[in-house]
């Protein structure tokens, strides 16, 4: 039998200390040959950067490092390169991009700065923001002034619009805008008011009464294509009407032939349009004018007859409480003379009969002294009544005459 002897104490332990020296080398070269260097970079402040133009750009810069995953962990500081630069007097992205690099190793980085301009342009006007004309005269810009804190003068940029029509009474506005190169707007606004000329109350012409059995042949809302054929009939009697005119531009050089041949010829209205022409006596009067104007171009009369669309005892226009009751007296303190009618030819929607507005007619001047007829040329059935109306006036001793300032007015009750 063999027989282990038991190794002395020193003995094991110097056993003991060579094997741990032998895995602390083991651990070393372990970790000698796992770790592995590399290089981090950082930026100090903000990877995004707006700055307002005019506003100074702080460089922050960035730090870098060469560093070990197992140990020298803090590694030690490298030095930092950097591209690219920030011009703060132009608007614009730029970029900034440092890097480090040591044995091999490179680490990068970037900064984006924004330079940009928020700041919308002073505008000014110059002059009076609200500004007060008369009628009839000129208005004249005050001008203005835009600058902008990138791009300077701006005033040549200013965009107007609205316009001012000096000829018609009304509030007018002018915007105007100027926009800088970065997007940035201003507005301003001025108010223009054109006001009528103060009325001075014109004398009214003293109304002559002509004798018994004379006719006002009145004819509304032309001239229209059945005009020139109305005009033909008077023609050939000898007979002279009155025209209540509206604007119809493929029938407004009949205005030429109307006052030519010897007819009087008055306002009716421009557009016919009761709820524009009611709904203020500022909007009546600009559409009254705009038809004034065209038959003054026309045929070289200023005419201050008229007729209010419906009738003075219209009801259309109620919906504007009074207006009717303030413009007749404004009319006729204007110097204009309004007429309405005595006898009505029913062609306004009672009839469409010729011979029924013949028979209406003929009634009708047969119950009054003096008549003031109303029809209206632009309907055919009633045109092709005239001619019976004229044979059989002229028959029974009526003599025909056109409306004059002068002349009875016929005037209805104002139910407005």
């Amino acid at each position: 039998m063999i027989e282990f002897k038991k190794p002395k104490k020193g003995v094991l332990i110097g056993l003991c200390c060579i094997g741990a020296v032998l895995l602390l080398a083991a651990a070393a070269a372990i970790a000698f040959f796992t770790n592995k260097f590399h290089v981090e970079i950082a930026l100090k402040g903000d990877a995004e950067i707006t700055l307002e133009y005019g506003q100074t750009y702080q460089e922050a810069g960035a730090e870098a490092f060469y560093r070990g995953t197992h140990f020298m962990k803090e590694g030690w500081a490298l030095e930092v390169s950097q591209e690219g630069a920030v011009d703060e007097k132009k608007v614009g992205t730029y970029t900034i991009v440092y890097s480090a690099e040591k044995w091999g190793e490179n680490a990068s980085a970037k900064r984006t700065v924004h330079i940009v301009d928020t700041v919308k342009p002073e505008l000014t006007l110059k002059g009076d923001k609200e500004i007060s004309i008369t009628r009839g005269n000129k208005f004249e810009e005050p001008g203005f002034t835009a600058t902008d804190n990138y791009d300077g003068d701006l005033a040549a940029k200013v965009a107007i619009s609205g316009e001012v029509d000096t000829d018609n009474a009304g509030t007018y506005t002018l915007t105007y805008t100027v926009e800088d190169s970065s997007g940035n707007t201003a507005k301003a606004e001025r108010t223009v008011t054109v006001k009528a000329p103060a009325v001075v109350k014109q004398p009214q012409p003293i109304t002559v009464i002509p004798g018994e059995k004379t006719v006002y042949l009145t004819f509304d809302d032309g001239p229209g294509p059945y005009t020139a054929k109305l005009l033909d009939i008077l023609g050939k009697y000898n007979v002279k009407a009155t025209f209540f005119v509206c604007d119809h531009s493929n029938y407004n050089h009949l205005l030429t032939r109307i006052a030519s041949e010897g007819h009087a010829i008055g306002v009716h209205s421009a557009s016919h349009n009761y709820d524009k022409i009611y709904a203020s006596e500022e909007a009546f009067f600009k559409d009254f004018y705009q038809m004034q104007d065209l038959i003054y171009n026309k045929t070289g009369i200023r005419t201050t007859l008229c007729r209010f669309p419906g009738g003075s005892s219209n009801l259309v226009s109620r919906f504007n409480p009074g207006i009717v009751t303030r413009l007749s007296k404004e009319l006729t303190d204007r110097g204009f003379q309004y007429f309405d009618w005595n006898v009505s030819s029913g062609d306004a929607g009672e009839t469409t009969s010729t011979s029924q507005v013949a028979r209406n007619v003929k009634n009708g001047m047969a119950r009054n002294g003096v008549s003031i007829v109303l029809q209206h040329d632009i309907k055919n059935f009633s045109v092709n009544a005239v001619e019976e109306i004229i044979q059989w006036g002229l028959a029974n001793g009526y003599t025909f005459k056109a409306l004059d300032a002068t002349s009875p007015t016929a005037h209805h009750g104002i139910n407005n």
